[in-house]
């Protein structure tokens, strides 16, 4: 059985088998830079945030819309806590403060138990009179839009709730999603109850006590878009075999396009995964054996190309005119897709 975080609790809820599949973590350009800057906004507080605004513009935004957006309308902020890891125990109900071993490092966990990190929590005293505000932060900075009503922020915010308040006098935890990017900065707020976070944690001790009993049930859905478990997945398979088969897309008609270019996607990145899987092992020796006494190997191989803008400079500085310049420049137009909201 894997370790399901808070991270992965959406899968969890959607597809508990995934959780007894082999797992393969991926990584890309685009999370190594999120990583960055993540790193970054845990060092910076009220005192150090301005020094970082020509360098890292992106977070020095975010901490400042967090503010404008929530914290300037609410209270004041009594207590901020940067990187707090919890242990959520569905089993018992109940939350704890732990502290990391290395990153994303939680130490030994029981199935019941899921372990998650939030990026930021604040407690806020109120303008008016009444209870301290707790709120969980989640910074992001892609460009696709995020919303904060996520399985992952939900049970951050009910081991936060369970974690804090013995005494039950919590009414809720507000959780926020601070996104920026070169688009700019918006934060989504979502405010789970109480009751509204003890059912999650009883949704997700039932999810994973099906793990802990061998249960295999697998549910497709959108969860699987980053499932550490594609690569293993007899469901995605299935679906991958059925749509390359022939035939197998079946008519392609206006009602079912679709549905169909959604599964052309999932498919291709599978694939992807699938090629990438390959070229890793014939990297290792003397390659990768194929059918027929052929070996696949990975070469390097490189490709020079002209530096436009350094070319346009050198144009300028012999007296070339901006007519003679775009005389020289070339259009090429192509097809693509764009997927945009209804």
């Amino acid at each position: 059985m894997n370790r399901v975080t808070a991270s992965g609790s959406g899968r969890l809820l959607q597809c508990s088998g995934h959780a007894r599949l082999a797992w393969v973590r991926e990584t890309s350009d685009v999370a190594t830079e999120g990583t960055r800057l993540h790193a970054i906004m845990e060092t910076l507080d009220g005192q150090t945030r301005s020094a970082q605004v020509d360098a890292e513009p992106l977070c020095y935004v975010a901490w400042g819309e967090l503010e404008h957006k929530i914290l300037s309308t609410t209270g004041e902020v009594a207590e901020v806590r940067t990187e707090r890891a919890y242990v959520l125990d569905t089993e018992t109900r109940t939350g704890r403060i732990v502290q990391l071993t290395g990153p994303r490092e939680y130490g030994a966990l029981r199935w019941h138990e899921i372990a998650g990190t939030a990026d930021a929590v604040l407690r806020v005293v109120p303008h008016e009179p009444g209870r301290d505000l707790h709120v969980i932060v989640d910074w992001k900075f892609g460009m696709e839009p995020v919303a904060a009503d996520t399985a992952q922020l939900r049970t951050l915010a009910a081991a936060h709730m369970l974690a804090m308040d013995d005494q039950m006098t919590l009414e809720g935890v507000l959780v926020a999603i601070v996104q920026s990017n070169d688009a700019g900065c918006t934060v989504r707020t979502h405010w789970w109850t109480r009751d509204d976070l003890m059912a999650h944690v009883e949704l997700l001790g039932e999810a994973l006590n099906e793990v802990h009993e061998g249960s295999i049930t697998l549910q497709r859905g959108p969860e699987c878009k980053y499932c550490p478990a594609a690569q293993s997945c007899p469901a995605q398979l299935a679906s991958l075999s059925a749509l390359v088969a022939p035939g197998g897309a079946g008519p392609i008609t206006p009602a079912r396009a679709g549905e169909i270019w959604a599964e052309l996607r999932q498919a291709k990145k599978r694939l992807e995964q699938i090629e990438d899987a390959c070229k890793a092992l014939a990297a290792e020796g003397d390659g990768l054996p194929l059918p027929g006494g052929k070996r696949l190997t990975v070469v390097q191989r490189s490709r020079t190309s002209m530096d436009a803008k350094a070319l346009e400079a050198i144009a300028r500085g012999h007296g070339a005119s901006d007519e003679e310049i775009i005389a020289c420049s070339k259009t090429t137009t192509y097809t693509t897709t764009q997927e945009i909201k209804a």
